[in-house]
């Protein structure tokens, strides 16, 4: 979660404002609706696991006193992924903010042995998920004349690593659908930027790190500064582009990674 004592410039700043943020039960994803809830935001828990989602937006609701509700949903699903936001279009009057934050992590095989299943499900997830949330959220966007979208990539978006194929083109393709859609929409009031976070202290990562697909004391020693990145601190990028004071930045794709992506040699 994010720390509960923001500085005053930032409290209140989406005050008003309604978000739906995907994958929200846990890891970046709760931080993420955490930090939006924090500013003001009234949000939208979307997750696969709706134990996880509820458990967070119960949390943010005692913690922020601002609205949230918890929404099972599995976004590689179309008409699923319609359903809902119309239903919170209906319940909450508007969505001002989307964060494509759902994702899988299949890892660990090189490219001759990934697995078809790896492969689609890391674009159903991953891609397609994110299409279909920006396509039906966007749609209410446009008709309202404004708007902000953060796609959650990753420094393997831009950053190769061996037995990473399926994740490391997914989180890429995050990224040209973030540049395209921002230049389509950014007449029209609505803005859509990407972060890409490096090493992380999710339970993703933990997950990584049990299951021998990554060697913990390597990643770190390639990390300038020296340690993993903390979700709130992924949190606060995304819920700064959400707001106002990003008003001029729409396509840009910005890494937050300690330095990774800085220092290669």
């Amino acid at each position: 979660m994010s720390d509960p004592n923001p500085d005053l410039a930032t409290r209140g700043s989406l005050a008003g404002r309604v978000a739906l943020i995907t994958g929200g039960g846990q890891g970046l994803g709760a931080a993420i609706a955490d930090a939006l809830a924090r500013d003001g935001a009234s949000v939208t828990v979307l997750d696969t696991n709706i134990d996880a989602a509820s458990a967070v937006a119960l949390a943010i609701t005692e913690r922020h006193g601002v609205v949230a509700h918890a929404v099972r949903c599995d976004v590689r699903d179309r008409v699923a992924v319609d359903a809902e936001v119309s239903r919170c279009l209906e319940q909450g009057g508007s969505l001002d903010i989307l964060v494509n934050n759902a994702g899988v992590s299949h890892v660990g095989d090189r490219t001759e042995s990934v697995s078809d299943e790896a492969w689609h499900d890391s674009f159903a997830v991953m891609v397609h998920g994110t299409f279909y949330l920006t396509r039906a959220v966007g749609r209410a966007m446009l008709a309202a004349g404004r708007g902000a979208i953060v796609n959650v990539s990753s420094i393997r978006g831009v950053l190769p690593r061996a037995e990473r194929l399926p994740y490391a083109t997914a989180k890429a393709a995050i990224l040209m659908m973030t540049r395209c859609t921002a230049g389509e929409w950014a007449r029209d009031g609505v803005r859509v930027n990407a972060v890409l976070p490096g090493f992380q202290a999710t339970p993703m990562w933990d997950q990584d790190v049990a299951d021998g697909l990554v060697d913990a004391t390597a990643f770190l020693a390639a990390v300038p500064a020296g340690r993993l990145g903390q979700p709130s601190e992924v949190a606060d990028l995304v819920a700064f582009l959400a707001s106002d004071r990003a008003a001029y930045i729409t396509g840009a794709c910005i890494t937050i990674d300690g330095g990774v992506t800085s220092s290669l040699p």
